[in-house]
């Protein structure tokens, strides 16, 4: 999978596809600093050459990538919303997307990076 119309045609069903370009649009209208990349395989934004956060669909899940240190502070808003998490956050096709959290993760990851020099945060 090299182009991001190509790992478009990875997500399950039409209806999936819908959601992840809203939350893409989303995204990009609340946060137009943010730059849309393609790198190892997968969308992810970025801000000033920084991750963010990235994406990857599964059968029954969007995937969703952030920084460890994002997770460890969102952990209790993550289980209160009822999401299965790992390393990643896994939001289930079949269940509402909480966009709101999206958008504080989003939020928290910039603000903690807004100095960042290097592409994954230390």
């Amino acid at each position: 999978m090299g182009s991001l119309a190509e790992w478009y045609q990875s997500i399950p069903t039409p209806d999936d596809l819908t959601r992840v370009e809203s939350l893409f649009a989303n995204i990009q209208a609340q946060f137009p600093q943010l730059k849309l990349e393609f790198k190892w395989n997968q969308p992810m934004f970025t801000d000033h050459g920084t991750f963010i956060m990235g994406f990857n669909p599964s059968k029954k899940h969007l995937a969703v990538a952030i920084e460890p240190q994002t997770m460890t502070h969102f952990i209790p808003q993550i289980d209160k919303a009822g999401y299965d998490h790992s390393q990643i956050i896994r939001f289930p096709w079949h269940k509402p997307l909480d966009e709101q959290l999206i958008h504080d993760l989003i939020a928290y990851t910039i603000d903690q990076k807004k100095d960042a020099t290097t592409f994954w945060q230390r």
